[in-house]
Formats: C-alpha cells, sequence, structure tokens
C-alpha cells in the first residue's frame, strides 16, 4: 500500500521560506503539501530506524530541553481508515503511555487538522527533530533526509548544508 510522508513541517516554520531550490521540494515545503514516499522505500525505512534508535535520547532531552535548544517536534502516523499519514506534532506532553501535542502540518485526512491537539502511543513516532540555535544545527528529521534522495543531489546537498542535516547518501 503507498502510504503518504508529509514534508517535514520543521524546515517550513525554521528558514524553508529564505531560498528557493527545486520547485517540487521547495513548493510543497512552501504549501505545507504531502510528498508521495512510501514507507516501505529502503531509504525511509532506514530514516525510520535511525529515528527510533535515537527516539528515548530525543525524549529524555525534549523533556528538560538544553539552553539554546528548541522545536522539539515528532513524526507520527495518523490513521484514517485505511489511509495513513505521517504528520509533525510539537509542544510535547507526556501522559502516562500516551503523549500529546499540536499538529503542524496540513493534514490531507480529514479526522484531523492542523493546530489540533493530537494524543498518540510512542510506538506511532516514526521520526523526531529539534534545533540547537548556538550550533546552528537541526537534529533528527531523518524522514526529510530520506525525501531528500528523490531530488537531484546539488539540490538535497544544497537543503543539508543551509540547514546543518546530516543525511547518508
Amino acid at each position: 500500500m503507498q502510504r503518504l510522508v508529509v514534508l517535514s513541517v520543521v524546515l517550513v516554520g525554521l528558514f524553508i521560506y529564505s531560498f528557493a531550490f527545486s520547485q517540487s521540494f521547495t513548493d510543497k515545503a512552501k504549501k505545507d503539501s504531502a510528498v508521495d514516499m512510501s514507507d516501505e522505500d529502503p531509504a525511509m525505512q532506514k530514516a525510520m530506524e535511525r529515528a527510533r534508535t535515537g527516539l528515548e535520547a530525543f525524549l529524555r532531552k525534549a523533556g528538560s530541553p538544553p539552553t539554546n535548544t528548541d522545536q522539539y517536534s515528532v513524526k507520527v502516523r495518523v490513521s484514517e481508515g485505511d489511509k495513513q499519514e505521517y504528520l509533525w506534532v510539537s509542544n510535547l506532553k507526556a501522559q502516562g503511555d500516551l503523549w500529546s501535542g499540536r499538529i503542524d502540518n496540513l493534514p490531507i485526512i480529514r479526522s484531523v487538522k492542523k493546530g489540533q491537539s493530537y494524543s498518540f502511543a510512542k510506538t506511532e513516532i516514526v521520526d523526531w527533530t529539534y534545533l540547537d540555535r548556538s550550533k546552528k544545527k537541526v537534529f533528527g528529521n531523518f524522514t526529510t533526509c530520506a525525501i531528500l534522495t528523490k531530488e537531484p543531489p546539488s539540490v538535497a546537498e544544497a537543503i543539508q548544508k543551509q540547514y546543518g542535516l546530516e543525511c547518508d547518501r
């Protein structure tokens, strides 16, 4: 089944309007549009595995953010019938075994809306990210790196450099 992976809203929120690279990547980011990419794509599988590996450390850091860090968000799987979409959620709060936060993307599915509070299990988290302002670097955001594998190398490299993303290509 083809599933949607929503482009990182963190890039939109941080800096995306300040440059113009690829029409396909930048235009979708400006519009907060979904990017079609199977979650079974090898690059996406690798990205989600990297996120799972660092999730516990990220959640501890998000619970007590160090100075000069902010923009803590997780990407979660949201289901509507047989459709699935991945959305960024910020303002994270632990609630027992569940987490909650605010949806930051403009969803395609209709059961949730941008800005609404959303509760989810930790097992639904497929990516995470935060900004370290002192290092001028974005940490995590592995699924955006996977999406960039579909862009021309010069575009992907420029975006990685612009945002301090560490992507394995």
